[in-house]
C-alpha cells in the first residue's frame, strides 16, 4: 500500500485517506478508544508516509495508540482482524512486527527521547535522514517530554517533532501548558523553531507543511491540531462485575467518611472506574498528568505534611516511579497507601501492559506491605482496613488487584491469610490473590496468602509442618512470593521441598486473561 500510495498525485490523498480509514474502521472491534485516536492521525498518517521515504526516514510515534492507520498502510491491513489475540498482531506499534515500526511504544513520552538518540546515532555515522517524532498532547504532560526536548535542542541536527493536540488522551489533557496554549513560548524557549498548524485533518495541507519542514531544516516543532471522532458508547461501569467496580464503591464510602484524604493518580481514573468518584469528590480526587515519577513524590510531599495520600496507578506504570517509591516514601518511612490496578495479565495490550513485575520489586524494598485480595469481598476488607491504619503505618500500603471480573458476596474482615482448605496432607499449597479463587488442587492443603510481605508469623510458624510447599504466583521473576517463601525455609534451616509454579522468564505476548493465565501453567 505504500508503493501505491507514494503514486498519487496530491489532490488524490484525501480519497485515499477516507478509503483507509473505512476499511480500518470495519476491521476493528475492540479499543475503541485506540481506533479514535488513529482515525484522528489518518490524514497526517497518510501525510508522514508520502513525505518520507520509510522505514529508511525514522517515523517515531508515541504511546501507539495513533498507530491503526500507521500499520494499514504498512501492509498489515488484513493482519488488524486478528490484532490483540493470541499468534495476531500487536494493538501497539513493535519493532519484531514490522521494519516500519522503528520504535516499540506502548508507554507514554518516550518518542522524543528516541528521537535524540537516533539523531546521536547518526551523527557518529554521517547517516543523512529524515527524523520524526510525533508526540500527544497528552504525551507531553510526561516529564520525559521535557528531558527530551531540553536535551535535544543543545544538540546541533536536523528533527522534527510533530504534537498532535486533539485535547485529551484516555483522561483530558490536563496543566496550564494546555490551559493557556502557550505552546509557542514553551518550545521557543528550548531552542525549537515553532509552527502552527490548524488543518490537521487536511492532508494537503499537511504534506505542504511537512515538506517544507524537512525542506528547512533544524529542530522544528510542528503544532498539529486534530479532531478525533467519537465512536465509543457512553462509559458503563456495570455495577458488581470486576474488582474496579468494587474498589471504586468501596472508595467512594471511603472518601465520604475521611474528607482528609487525597488520591491521586497518572490519567488513569477513566480507566479504573474511578471516574465516577471525581464528580461527588472533585476535591479529594487529583489527574496530575501522565507523569508517575511527579504523582509519586507529591503523594510523598502529602504525607510529610501529615495529610493521607492514596496513589491509583497501573502496575505497568508504577514500574515508571520505583526510585520514588524506595527514595521518597519508603526510606522515609511515609505512609502512602498504592491501589495499584492492573497486576498480573492484562489480556490483549501485551506485554508492554502486564502487571507481573511489581511484585518481585517491591517485596525487596524495606518497610513496604503489600496485600493482594481474592475477590471483590477482600478487596473491600483491605480498602477499610488500610484507611484505618494509614496513620500507623511506616512506610507505603500496596494493595494489588487485576483486571479482572470477580464478585463481592458478602462483607468480611481482613486478614492477613487463610485456609481455604485444610486435611492431613503433607502438601501446602500457597497462593495469594485472585488465583486462590481458581486453584483447585484437591490432594493438597490450601492456604491463601492476603499479605505477601511481610509473611505472617503464623505462615512463617505453619511452613514446618509440611513436606513439600507449592508456590503459585502471577508473577515473574526469582523473587516476589516464592522468593520470600524460599528465604524464611532457608533461614529456618527447614529440610522442605519447594515447589514454583510462576510466570516463565520471558515476555509474554497478548491474549485474554484466562488464555494467558492458562499457557502459562497459572490454571489447571
Amino acid at each position: 500500500m505504500i508503493t501505491a500510495l507514494r503514486a498519487l498525485e496530491p489532490h488524490e490523498l484525501q480519497d485515499f485517506t477516507e478509503e483507509v480509514k473505512s476499511e480500518v474502521i470495519l476491521r476493528v472491534k475492540e479499543k475503541i478508544p485506540h481506533l479514535e485516536s488513529s482515525l484522528a492521525v489518518a490524514e497526517l498518517t497518510v501525510a508522514l508516509h508520502y513525505v518520507l521515504n520509510t522505514p529508511e526516514d525514522v517515523l517515531i510515534w508515541d504511546v501507539g495508540h495513533q498507530g491503526y492507520i500507521h500499520k494499514a498502510i504498512t501492509g498489515r491491513m488484513k493482519s488488524l482482524n486478528h490484532q490483540r489475540t493470541p499468534g495476531g498482531i500487536s494493538g501497539f506499534l513493535k519493532r519484531d512486527e514490522s521494519p516500519f515500526d522503528f520504535f516499540g511504544a506502548g508507554h507514554a513520552s518516550t518518542s522524543i527521547s528516541a528521537l535524540a538518540g537516533v539523531c546521536m546515532a547518526d551523527a557518529i555515522k554521517k547517516h543523512k535522514r529524515h527524523r520524526i517524532a510525533v508526540v500527544g498532547d497528552g504525551s507531553l504532560t510526561g516529564g520525559q517530554t521535557f528531558e527530551a526536548l531540553n536535551h535535544l535542542g543543545t544538540i546541533d541536527t536536523d528533527a522534527l517533532v510533530i504534537l498532535n493536540d486533539n485535547d485529551g488522551s484516555i483522561d483530558q489533557t490536563i496543566g496550564v501548558l494546555h490551559n493557556y496554549q502557550n505552546y509557542q513560548s514553551y518550545f521557543k524557549s528550548l531552542g525549537w523553531e515553532y509552527h502552527r498548524c490548524e488543518e490537521g485533518n487536511d492532508v494537503t495541507i499537511l504534506v505542504a507543511q511537512l515538506q517544507q519542514a524537512l525542506t528547512l531544516g533544524g529542530k522544528r516543532v510542528i503544532h498539529v491540531k486534530t479532531t478525533r471522532p467519537d465512536l465509543s458508547p457512553p462509559k458503563s461501569y456495570k455495577p458488581g462485575t470486576t474488582f474496579q467496580w468494587w474498589a471504586a464503591e468501596e472508595m467512594g464510602l471511603i472518601l465520604a467518611a475521611n474528607p482528609e484524604i487525597q488520591i491521586l493518580s497518572s490519567a488513569m481514573f477513566a480507566g479504573s472506574g474511578f471516574a465516577p468518584l471525581r464528580v461527588k469528590h472533585p476535591q479529594q480526587l487529583h489527574d496530575t498528568g501522565i507523569n508517575e515519577p511527579h504523582t509519586v513524590t507529591a503523594a510523598a510531599g502529602i504525607a510529610a505534611a501529615g495529610g493521607k495520600a492514596w496513589v491509583h496507578i497501573y502496575s505497568t506504570f508504577l514500574q515508571r516511579a520505583m526510585d520514588q517509591v524506595i527514595h521518597d516514601i519508603a526510606l522515609q518511612e511515609l505512609p502512602v497507601i498504592f491501589l495499584v490496578d492492573r497486576a498480573g495479565f492484562v489480556g490483549s495490550d501485551g506485554p508492554t501492559h502486564h502487571g507481573v513485575f511489581d511484585l518481585g520489586f517491591l517485596l525487596d524494598i524495606p518497610n513496604v506491605t503489600v496485600w493482594n485480595p481474592m475477590d471483590g469481598s477482600e478487596l473491600q476488607a483491605m480498602l477499610r482496613k488500610a484507611s484505618e491504619i494509614q496513620p500507623e503505618l511506616r512506610g507505603p500500603l500496596f494493595i494489588r488487584y487485576p483486571k479482572a471480573r470477580t464478585s463481592c458476596d458478602s462483607p468480611v474482615d481482613f486478614m492477613e491469610y487463610r485456609f481455604l482448605k485444610k486435611g492431613h496432607s503433607n502438601t501446602l499449597l500457597l497462593s495469594s490473590g485472585v488465583l486462590s479463587s481458581f486453584a483447585k488442587e484437591e490432594a493438597m492443603d490450601h492456604a491463601h496468602l492476603g499479605q505477601v510481605k511481610p509473611l505472617p508469623a503464623d505462615v512463617k510458624r505453619m511452613l514446618g509442618q509440611y513436606q513439600t510447599i507449592v508456590i503459585l504466583e502471577e508473577s515473574m521473576g526469582t523473587g516476589g512470593l516464592s522468593g520470600a517463601v524460599a528465604m524464611e525455609i532457608a533461614h529456618s534451616d527447614l529440610d522442605i521441598k519447594l515447589v514454583v509454579r510462576k510466570i516463565n522468564d520471558v515476555f509474554t505476548e497478548h491474549g485474554s486473561r484466562h488464555e494467558l493465565l492458562k499457557a502459562t501453567g497459572l490454571l489447571p
